[in-house]
């Protein structure tokens, strides 16, 4: 009897699956920080004229910004900046900065908490560009006014810092940041030899370290932490170079002679691959060197890659990577282009992300792709919300992915 009732339990436990938890999406392009998630399943259709998949909106009007959400647990953290007359950017006024969080639920606004801005004038209206980062206790967010603060869960600022100006950056400060440990990483490279890379202590934005980047020119890109042989980098595309640095001070541990700008790097296959993000080259590189890697860990290079703003993905065998109506992928191991064909109308001003069931989606306020990894271009979805792609790329937590349009805050999924 003991016996039977020992199988039994052994067949109903056995059976039994913990249920799937949602994975957050702390940060700039997810947690691995380069558009890998462990989300399946996502949603295939939306549509905003028919409502079809469109499980709420959210105004923006009046607001304007070009960050990226980001979602913990039931919250969804946004920030934004009033929009400004073209007398008040050419006065160059500091407009009203604000870190708005929403319930996810169904896109109610919890709390918008206003941010004291700092000095630095930015053109074109983009103050609020850096996508924020959270450790799912408090949210820390840099704003185009070179001011970094950290806000609670309930709204409350806990600290607030600023950097000190003129920034040489075309066109302002679009870098978001990034955490490691119990610390939160600006990079600021500017070129004029007065570049710096910081980390913050968490709990009060002290400067705990400091590298000043005299070697690299103006970019926009973010850092993002690997392991690899079993310790963290922090991979950094600069102006002029691919560089690994040691994430506990930015001390370089290898670099190579590269060409960057606004695109930030992407991981997978063994090899880190970025491009310069304005049409220039592109270079894929074997993490695992120290000093001077050009000469002998440079995997393969492109001499142009056909690509403005947004970052690549790499799935697999493949490096996927959008441009103005044009989908191009090459073979990861090569750099041979496997294709490029036509996606007309194409989000590509927005970072793609793929998913462990070989989803690749291109997301952005109008039309989105998604299509299947493969050494073809299969379209698996196309959808519009019409809003306009404005350069933030989406994010997804339990099943649902949220997309910023140029006036509207939308999430799509299962109702």
């Amino acid at each position: 009897m003991r016996g039977n009732w020992i199988v039994a339990a052994v067949i109903l436990f056995g059976s039994w699956r913990a249920p799937v938890r949602a994975e957050n999406w702390p940060g700039w392009r997810g947690p691995t920080g380069y558009g890998v998630t462990e989300e399946k399943e996502l949603p295939l259709k939306w549509d905003a004229k028919s409502g079809e998949g469109v499980v709420w909106k959210a105004s923006l009007k009046d607001l304007t910004g070009h960050s990226s959400p980001v979602v913990w647990g039931d919250k969804v953290f946004l920030t934004t900046a009033d929009k400004q007359t073209n007398a008040q950017e050419k006065a160059k006024e500091i407009p009203g900065h604000y870190l708005n969080c929403y319930q996810a639920a169904d896109g109610k606004l919890l709390w918008s908490t206003k941010i004291e801005g700092g000095k630095e004038a930015a053109g074109y209206a983009i103050y609020a560009v850096p996508t924020p980062v959270t450790d799912g206790k408090l949210v820390y967010a840099w704003f185009g006014s070179a001011v970094i603060v950290a806000v609670d869960f309930d709204g409350k600022v806990v600290w607030r810092q600023e950097r000190e100006g003129p920034f040489n950056l075309n066109p302002g400060i679009t870098s978001s940041p990034i955490l490691y440990k119990d610390t939160v990483v600006l990079l600021c490279d500017e070129g004029r030899g007065i570049g710096w890379l910081q980390a913050l202590d968490k709990k009060t934005g002290e400067v705990k370290w400091e590298q000043k980047r005299k070697k690299t020119g103006t970019s926009n890109t973010t850092p993002v932490i690997v392991n690899v042989n079993g310790k963290d980098e922090m991979l950094v595309s600069a102006a002029e170079s691919m560089q690994g640095l040691d994430p506990t001070n930015g001390e370089p541990i290898w670099w190579c002679k590269a060409q960057g700008f606004g695109a930030s790097p992407a991981y997978g296959g063994g090899v880190v691959f970025c491009d310069a993000g304005n049409g220039g080259a592109g270079v894929a590189v074997d993490p695992t060197g120290t000093g001077d890697v050009t000469a002998t860990h440079v995997k393969w290079k492109l001499p142009k890659v056909a690509a403005q703003y947004g970052s690549p993905v790499i799935f697999g065998d493949w490096v996927y990577r959008a441009n103005k109506n044009t989908i191009t992928c090459w073979d990861v191991k090569s750099g041979e282009q496997v294709f490029s064909e036509n996606a007309e109308g194409l989000a590509n001003m927005s970072s793609p992300i793929v998913t462990p069931d070989g989803r690749i989606y291109f997301c952005g306020g109008d039309k989105s792709y998604v299509i299947k990894a493969g050494p073809k271009l299969e379209v698996l979805a196309t959808n519009d919300l019409k809003c306009g792609s404005n350069g933030s790329s989406a994010a997804v937590s339990d099943g649902r992915i949220f997309i910023r349009g140029n006036d509207a805050f939308f999430c799509v999924g299962k109702k």
